[in-house]
């Protein structure tokens, strides 16, 4: 017969076989016993401690937030009319009130609501159960609510009070003897009768006045409580990152930083891009017709000057614009329609394949069909930025011929060049002088200026309108 082995130490993974002497276990049998509330000051769930009392009290604070220093006294009545259907009891035939002023613009008060339905014949208690012994204890217990109230001197009181009468007095006296038209403003007034205060009450840190009772009493007792909310300028920020237009380069310290060519087209676009039959008809002196205003009027100089990556940006804006013209209004004003990649390559030969799928793939949606307000806005941002960056004058353009190209109202294209920094202003004399512009003419023209610091449309605020009274 095979010895039994002995276990040992280390194969017990350190638990005991039995259990400590002093651990006690919770007894398996619960005795609930309930205590009559013979005292009308019963305990309730605790929620406030009242040190004027010296008994807690279950309140809950909807709306704001109690501070924790201030101090509830304790009052009791009769409960009239006396109605339960639990029995007679000090709980049932009494009720409690609790109250502070020691807050300086807020008077808070806790009363028993007794607000009838689900909740009308509900009852509280609170237990105390001694694991030891099993044995578990209730009693009834109230429960208050505890609001807030703005509080008004009486010199206040009674101000509002003249007002509220001369008020009624008036609308009154409008409703017997006024015409139509007052009758019906007098009513709307009544309708819309909640109007802030007029007071006016210091700063906290004593500059100048700023919120009256109310609201300042309101954003006090909330600032506890209220929770972190996004700020205007985030807002703002998350707006801008969103917008359809080019990302500018906020840190930029020249006009030349803020749109660099490499972004708004590409290295790999400028591979492709062929500028050597304009350099030479430039060399000859030859006139370059295109379908575009803007590049015609000013290839000449911008070839002048000699610089390749701005001669091919320039051939860049060119192909976005005749590939902008080829857009078509859709069905039930849902965009401009795409044509079909055969028709593009059709119409747009001379540029390539490659090209034109690239103009395609870059502005267009993933379905290829529609031109949403989104994808066209991103588009006329980028063709705005593009002008802006070859013009040989110092980062300002005239918008007449950009505007003339694309089709669009005045108001629309300030609007785009607005959303890319630029300020559109009028031109100024010794600009007028140097395009050619006569007075009158000028009146249609107007100067679109890159400048730092780049000012960016805000965030429309509405506003309130005043109520008349």
């Amino acid at each position: 017969m095979a010895e039994k082995r002995k276990r040992h130490d280390h194969e017990t993974n350190g638990r005991p076989s039995k259990r400590s002497a002093t651990e006690r276990l919770p007894a398996d049998n619960v005795k609930v016993s309930i205590i009559p509330d013979e005292n009308e000051w019963v305990p309730v769930v605790v929620a406030l401690m009242s040190s004027a009392t010296n008994f807690p009290n279950a309140a809950s604070t909807p709306g704001l937030s109690f501070p924790p220093d201030l101090t509830l006294k304790a009052y009791t009545k009769p409960r009239r009319p006396y109605t339960s259907s639990t029995g007679k009891s000090p709980v049932t035939t009494s009720e409690h009130l609790l109250h502070t002023s020691a807050h300086p613009r807020i008077d808070y008060t806790g009363r028993e609501e007794e607000g009838g339905g689900t909740d009308g014949l509900l009852s509280h208690y609170i237990g105390v159960y001694d694991p030891h012994s099993g044995d578990l204890q209730l009693m009834r217990a109230r429960k208050l609510v505890l609001r807030g109230s703005p509080r008004l001197n009486p010199t206040e009181v009674e101000t509002e009070a003249k007002a509220a009468n001369d008020l009624a007095a008036r609308s009154a006296l409008g409703l017997t003897f006024g015409t139509k038209k007052s009758k019906r403003a007098i009513q709307n007034m009544t309708k819309n009768a909640i109007s802030p205060s007029k007071k006016k009450i210091p700063a906290d840190d004593g500059s100048q006045p700023s919120l009256d009772p109310v609201a300042a009493a309101v954003i006090s007792s909330m600032a506890m409580a209220a929770p972190t909310v996004t700020s205007r300028e985030d807002l703002q920020a998350a707006i801008d990152e969103n917008k359809p237009r080019p990302n500018p380069n906020l840190d930029a310290e020249a006009p030349m930083d803020v749109y660099p060519i490499d972004q708004l087209v590409g290295p790999g676009i400028l591979r492709q891009l062929a500028v050597k039959d304009w350099q030479d008809a430039v060399e000859q002196k030859e006139e370059i017709l295109t379908k575009s205003r803007f590049v015609s009027h000013r290839i000449q100089r911008v070839v002048a000057e000699g610089d390749v990556r701005k001669i091919k940006t320039m051939r860049y804006l060119l192909l976005l614009i005749e590939w902008h013209n080829l857009l078509t209004p859709g069905s039930k004003n849902r965009g401009l329609k795409i044509p079909d990649r055969a028709q593009l390559r059709e119409q747009l030969d001379k540029w390539g394949s490659e090209l034109v799928d690239s103009v395609s793939r870059r502005f267009a949606p993933d379905d290829y069909k529609t031109l949403n307000k989104w994808h066209l806005d991103n588009l006329i941002t980028h063709i705005c930025a593009l002008c802006v960056t070859v013009e040989p004058e110092n980062f300002l353009t005239d918008i007449y011929d950009i505007r003339e190209d694309l089709k669009l109202d005045n108001k629309d294209v300030k609007k785009y060049f607005k959303e890319i920094g630029c300020r559109v202003v009028a031109p100024t004399e010794k600009e007028r002088a140097k395009w050619g512009l006569a007075k009158a003419e000028a009146a249609s023209h107007e100067v679109a200026k890159l400048r730092l610091p780049l000012e960016f449309p805000k965030m429309r605020v509405v506003r309130q309108p005043k109520r008349r009274r």
